[in-house]
């Protein structure tokens, strides 16, 4: 019988059940995650060689399809799930059966985390090695705010008369950076905003951690006339910077930023 109980656990049937409970009720880039995970044992005991967490959210990438009947390939966008960031809470548990277990766990959320704006899901998948069997897992949603220095940004671009229009996670290929992906943000003004006659729309990436934040910033001139048309067939009406906010910066508030964005735009306007 006990054999035959192991060769259940080994397909699945009777294994270890796993539930992850968070404290935590925001979750933020840089910020501490608490909570504990509940592990119930099976049918038979069973040895865990690792418990992990993984960040996971999804990003757009763009495909190739194969060459039709014309010899000519298109571009499709495809989603990627892709796993943000490891984090190990613990090895080498023996778990007997019908034994509970509760493993208490912190972890700082890490700053490349995508914000909950837009149509990617972000999620915590709880993942159980277990030799010569099917291994646990338990996923839960999250929704993750703005990180307190690139919220005083979006606050800053408020008070300029822009807002935001669309957010996405899509691919990105960049060196000395671990990810294939980045979160971009796309401003418009409204209609009686402060530059609605200068300003198409600004694209933003930011990258913050506990000095500030670097931002980089795609700018999208309005353009009149037949330069404008010009500057459109040329892609000359649009400049990427970038910039970074120090810590101090950002706690002067919001409208200092936004003086700051001011001269960052007249300068650019010119």
């Amino acid at each position: 019988m006990a054999f035959f109980k192991k060769i259940l656990a080994r397909v699945g049937i009777g294994n270890i059940d796993i539930d992850t409970q968070f404290q935590t009720e925001d979750f933020i880039p840089g910020e501490l995650v608490e909570g504990v995970v509940i592990a119930k044992g099976g049918k038979v005991e069973q040895k865990v060689d690792k418990i992990y967490f993984q960040i996971m959210t999804e990003y757009k990438k763009p495909v190739e399809t194969d060459a039709n009947r014309d010899g000519r390939t298109e571009t499709r966008m495809q989603k990627e799930t892709v796993v943000v960031a490891n984090m190990l809470l613990g090895e080498n548990l023996v778990i007997a059966p019908d034994e509970t277990i509760e493993i208490p766990f912190q972890f700082v959320l890490p700053h490349e985390t995508p914000i909950s704006i837009g149509v990617s899901p972000i999620w915590v998948r709880t993942c159980l090695d277990i030799d010569n069997a099917v291994d646990p897992s338990d996923r839960d949603d999250i929704e993750v705010r703005a990180h307190p220095h690139t919220a005083v940004v979006f606050e800053a671009l408020e008070e300029l008369g822009f807002h935001l229009h669309q957010a996405e996670n899509e691919y990105y290929l960049q060196r000395d950076y671990h990810l294939p992906f980045i979160q971009k943000f796309e401003f418009v003004p409204y209609h009686n905003g402060e530059y609605r006659s200068t300003v198409d729309e600004l694209e933003l990436i930011f990258y913050p951690n506990e000095d500030g934040v670097e931002i980089i910033l795609e700018f999208d001139r309005k353009t009149r006339g037949f330069s404008g048309f010009l500057s459109d067939m040329l892609d000359t009406d649009e400049s990427r910077h970038r910039y970074f906010f120090n810590r101090e910066e950002l706690e002067e508030g919001s409208s200092s930023v936004a003086d700051q964005f001011r001269g960052i735009f007249d300068e650019l306007l010119e």
